[in-house]
């Protein structure tokens, strides 16, 4: 199947989409792919982050950490215990 057939099937695909969470999924991936903006991790649920975005997180999960909001490997292991 050539480049310009797949196009159009995707095309035919993503106008059938009703879900707007969905679409604006795409149009992120859309926005990161096409600007050459390079890839460096990805979270968890498979979003993906620039250098700048990972970074602005361990910066936020460092400040976190100081002001104490975090959970230790001990209370964590308590509470799954308790599950």
């Amino acid at each position: 199947m050539d480049l310009t057939t797949r196009k159009n099937k995707f095309k035919e695909r993503f106008d059938g989409i009703m879900d707007s969470n969905l679409v604006e999924r795409f149009e992120e991936f859309l926005d990161i792919h096409l600007s050459k903006t390079k890839i460096v991790a990805y979270t968890v649920q498979g979003e993906p982050l620039t250098k700048e975005m990972y970074i602005e997180r361990v910066k936020k999960s460092d400040a976190d950490m100081d002001a104490g909001r975090f959970v230790t490997s001990d209370e964590l292991e308590k509470k799954i215990r308790l599950l």
